[in-house]
């Protein structure tokens, strides 16, 4: 098994004053632990109010829902926070090995055997996993958070050539400017940063964007023991392309379950707690509509519209202001049904030291440091888009330019599960694939778009 991130026992050197960090989600957090190892002081410049409790917040409306922190994206986070893990566990999440604790019920097929391959991780809410990480970062001497500030502005000079900071709004409305030689924008809709390179006159990425429509339902169940699924998490797979209807559960508490109903356009499932089971009694299996008629809710219904999967290509522009760094959903915003977006962001953050270091020793580190980001980040980004390209497209509604070698593709992806069932070194690739372990933190590498390579 590859390992997704490689420790660089350099020693990081101080390289700036001050850099602002756009953004508090997962992206913003792990880049702001990175950045203080480079820079006197870092800012991170939140719109919201950051809840002291593990309570969802406004800026992440798919907070009330599941999230599966994959188990490259744990070794990453492993990487940036040391025995993250320990603390993890104190806030309560629960460990769990992919493949032995995480079920997959294929249509026609069933659950693919419990295996354990080694692959580590802990099932958690989002509010939960963002506030271990934010109170391990708020307790570095050099970081500085502001919330409740809205960023309008990424600003530059010497004709666009570098950044020098950014504009934001306070919760009083005044405008603040805050000095940054350093820029990460981490705010997820890329809305700065576009509008950082047209003001410049720097020429946009361009972006690939999957219309895929997608809907889903979740609510917090407490359910006994005896009825609980036999896995932490486990996923039943929709009978594509004729039903789009799939559905999660997670784990997140000693009877708590979140459960997730998923369908696209406008087969959507609803919010009323009635037509919620009901929905659930018409996915591939019964496996979640048992588990649900010995639930008692706990929360509302909340539900949650996922439009289009979007990649700006940063990584394809020859020239970026110096100090520019777009990361996490601000460079590609991922299909959430396949749980990659928060592993994805934490694998650039590892990249982003890594550059950070190579960087650090030069006579000027900024100069080529952004441009250097972007290549390596759209090399990393690529598997994980094509994993979720792939499977999105066999629905004829998607929209999107297709991979000429789509059928193909599809093909092999149902041959894969297939023989998962049976072999168990097909499984382990199916699973060390899907859990981003194969996605090293590259070097420079070449990118090939004409061909989308998920499972050879």
């Amino acid at each position: 098994m590859t390992n997704p991130v490689k420790a660089n026992t350099n020693t990081p050197n101080i390289i700036g004053k001050q850099a602002v960090v756009i953004g508090a989600g997962i992206a913003g957090i792990s880049a702001a632990r990175v950045l203080t190892d480079f820079y006197d002081r870092v800012i991170v410049l939140e719109r919201d109010d950051l809840p002291s409790q593990d309570r969802p917040r406004a800026g992440a409306p798919q907070g009330r829902h599941p999230h599966l922190l994959l188990g490259g994206g744990y070794a990453a986070l492993s990487e940036l926070f040391p025995e993250i893990g320990r603390d993890f566990e104190f806030a309560g999440a629960i460990p769990l090995a992919a493949g032995r604790d995480i079920g997959c019920e294929i249509p026609g097929l069933g659950f693919l055997p419990k295996r354990d391959f080694g692959i580590q991780s802990f099932a958690m809410t989002r509010p939960v996993l963002e506030l271990v990480l934010r109170r391990r970062v708020k307790a570095m001497r050099n970081i500085e958070w502001r919330e409740n500030s809205r960023a309008i502005e990424i600003m530059t000079a010497i004709h666009g050539a570098r950044v020098i900071g950014v504009k934001y709004e306070q919760g009083d409305g005044r405008e603040v400017v805050v000095g940054a030689d350093l820029v990460v924008d981490a705010s997820g809709h890329a809305i700065l940063s576009m509008g950082c390179l047209q003001a410049s006159g720097y020429q946009l990425p361009h972006v690939d964007a999957i219309g895929v429509d997608l809907g889903y339902a979740t609510g917090l169940f407490e359910l006994p023991s005896a009825v609980a699924p036999d896995f932490t998490a486990m996923v039943t797979l929709p009978t594509a392309p004729e039903s789009s209807r799939s559905g999660y559960m997670l784990r997140v508490g000693d009877a708590l379950w979140q459960v997730l109903l998923v369908g696209r356009g406008q087969d959507r499932p609803p919010s009323d707690l009635s037509a919620f089971h009901d929905f659930a009694a018409t996915l591939p299996s019964s496996t979640i509509a048992n588990a649900l008629r010995h639930a008692d809710p706990r929360s509302e219904i909340a539900r949650f519209r996922f439009r289009e999967s979007i990649c700006r290509h940063f990584g394809e522009l020859s020239h970026l202001p110096k100090g520019l760094v777009p990361i996490g959903d601000t460079f590609c915003r991922f299909n959430p049904v396949y749980g990659q977006g928060m592993s994805v962001a934490a694998l650039e953050a590892v990249l982003l030291r890594r550059v950070l270091i190579e960087h650090a020793a030069s006579v000027s580190p900024l100069a080529y440091l952004a441009t250097d980001f972007a290549s390596q980040a759209e090399a990393l980004i690529e598997g994980p888009w094509g994993m979720s390209a792939i499977p999105d497209f066999v629905y004829p509604e998607t929209t999107g330019a297709r991979p000429k070698n789509l059928a193909d593709e599809l093909q092999r992806q149902a041959t894969a599960y297939r023989d998962a069932m049976d072999n168990a070194d097909i499984h382990r690739d199916l699973y060390e694939r899907m859990h981003l372990m194969n996605t090293v933190v590259p070097q420079r590498a070449s990118i090939d778009r004409g061909h989308v390579d998920w499972l050879a």
